[in-house]
């Protein structure tokens, strides 16, 4: 299966951003809209198609529910059932569709950035030797960041605004007062990721500083002077400790957020039980709904995960354009001293 995958993937080819793909002086939603160019309409179409296909389940687990179920009707259940699977597996080819042209954007991204950050570390190789563990940090792993970024960025966004319009308006149309109570309980994830964002952006840009500090450290002196060793030891410790403060205010905001959306899902359960045993509403309606706060409690989730890579891609981009710009050595060196 991996020979056929590979067969395909080499009649791929990237596609030719603006030759100058990294400008100095450049803002990051610039950089993202120019080296993508029309690609991103394109990605945001198919977005809103995958939007669309996930929310047909939705209705038609309240039709199976009330309608096949509720009277009785087998040939109801068969034709709605396998509408059902239709829907499933039209979500499932789009969005299929969707991740490979988001990764052959962001790769191709990727490659032409390449391309020019090679010739500005073989032109500054001569007199900046000291720094090769940096230049291969910028060209390895920060760069493949920021054309990731690049190639999910708007599309992302697109598709799950479209999923919580779709299904908002799906919930306000069939039972406003649960959806009003679906909506609170989403507001303080909301508030929460915003308010710790700035915190997780230090860390980043923290830790992409002390990472390229070891790369110069261990290229030109690890195998030095025992204290150059102790120095760069001392780097290493640093890096794991901003990991793992990194890792527990990230987890931190993401387990916050499932108890968040737990609560939701026994808030829908209650009221609209209550609505149920009034007669105000039906169970289909009550699927739905829970089946609807999940698939909107997903792309919530995803839109702060959004704003959390969009923050970090444009630190590193900062970072990087620094590079080019040749103002590298007093900003990274300045970021790694504020960490010892």
């Amino acid at each position: 299966m991996s020979g056929v995958f590979a067969t395909i993937a080499r009649r791929f080819t990237p596609f030719e951003p603006t030759a100058d793909v990294m400008r100095p002086g450049e803002k990051f939603p610039g950089f993202v809209r120019r080296a993508s160019g029309m690609h991103q309409v394109y990605v945001s179409v198919i977005a809103i198609l995958v939007a669309l296909a996930n929310f047909i389940p939705i209705d038609l687990q309240r039709r199976i529910v009330d309608v096949a179920i509720a009277d009785k009707n087998v040939r109801a259940l068969l034709m709605l059932g396998g509408l059902y699977l239709a829907a499933i597996l039209l979500h499932a080819g789009l969005k299929y569709a969707l991740i490979v042209y988001q990764g052959w954007v962001g790769e191709s991204v990727v490659k032409t950035a390449r391309d020019q950050l090679a010739v500005v570390a073989t032109q500054r190789s001569a007199r900046d030797h000291a720094r090769s563990g940096q230049t291969a940090g910028i060209i390895g792993n920060e760069i493949d960041y920021v054309g990731a970024f690049v190639g999910t960025s708007i599309s992302e966004c697109v598709v799950n605004v479209t999923i919580m319009i779709s299904i908002i308006s799906y919930m306000i149309y069939m039972q406003p007062v649960i959806a009003l109570v679906s909506g609170v309980s989403l507001l303080p994830q909301i508030l929460l990721a915003l308010y710790m964002q700035k915190d997780l952006n230090t860390l980043v840009e923290r830790q992409v500083a002390l990472v390229r500090k070891l790369g110069n450290q261990a290229v030109n002196s690890f195998a030095s002077h025992s204290t150059k060793r102790r120095a760069a030891f001392r780097t290493i410790r640093s890096i794991f400790s901003n990991r793992i403060e990194f890792y527990l205010l990230r987890f931190g905001l993401k387990t916050s957020m499932n108890v968040a959306n737990a609560m939701g899902s026994l808030m829908v359960l209650i009221v609209g039980g209550y609505l149920v045993i009034r007669g105000q509403t039906t169970i289909g309606t009550i699927v739905a709904f829970i089946s609807g706060f999940q698939r909107l409690s997903e792309p919530t989730g995803e839109l702060l995960d959004f704003y959390r890579d969009y923050s970090q891609a444009k630190v590193q981009f900062r970072m990087i354009i620094q590079w080019v710009d040749g103002d590298h050595p007093a900003q990274t060196e300045h970021s790694a001293h504020r960490e010892n």
